[in-house]
């Protein structure tokens, strides 16, 4: 079961400008994100355990699969303001749709939230950015810490152009981890705190 979404941060920016309003489309997937025959074991998990009705029309974008396809995580996006996310593991899914913020509070940033905390394990973060800035990665140099994963991401494209990158990663949920640090874009055009957590529909 989804957890629900951590307050948003005080002290933080005012929220900036919103997205122009009008639809755009279902987003399609680019390169690795599209969904392969070996992905297929994902979406019927969350078809039948998390009760989405996950597209079979080309728009699921896969951010992460192990090679086993016992886990994962892709979504969809109807259009450029709203979003569905499923996250796999072990033959168990956890599906959440929602819209994104009108406004936020750090420009590029448009979703940062606890997308799955489990008993067990680390929680798994789901982050939505303007642009297609990929890859993204925890900045500075180091060992990284236990219990904090890999970043995962994913373009989504639309018809109009619009590039979001979708991402995923796991730490121990709100926990400040030794040496913690930013997650930025491959360019640097890009940064916000691993914690940096949203709430959908805040003002």
């Amino acid at each position: 079961m989804t957890s629900p979404p951590a307050p948003a941060p005080t002290g933080s920016e005012p929220p900036r400008a919103s997205e122009p309003s009008g639809p755009s489309g279902p987003a399609e997937p680019v390169g690795d994100a599209r969904v392969t025959a070996a992905d297929r074991a994902l979406l019927e998990v969350a078809r039948a355990e998390g009760g989405a009705r996950v597209p079979d029309d080309g728009s699921v974008i896969v951010i992460h699969r192990e090679p086993a396809g016992d886990a994962g995580e892709f979504a969809w996006m109807p259009d450029d303001q709203n979003y569905c996310l499923a996250v796999v593991r072990a033959a168990r899914a956890s599906t959440t749709c929602n819209p994104l913020p009108k406004s936020w509070a750090r420009i590029g940033i448009r979703l940062v939230i606890e997308a799955v905390a489990y008993r067990e394990g680390p929680t798994v973060y789901f982050a939505v950015v303007d642009g297609g800035h990929a890859p993204y990665a925890y900045a500075g140099r180091g060992p990284q810490s236990p219990g904090r994963g890999p970043v995962r991401d994913a373009t989504a494209a639309f018809a109009s152009g619009r590039t979001l990158s979708l991402l995923t990663y796991e730490r121990p949920s709100g926990q400040i981890l030794p040496g913690d640090r930013e997650i930025c874009s491959a360019d640097n055009a890009v940064c916000f705190p691993t914690l940096d957590v949203y709430v959908p529909g805040s003002p």
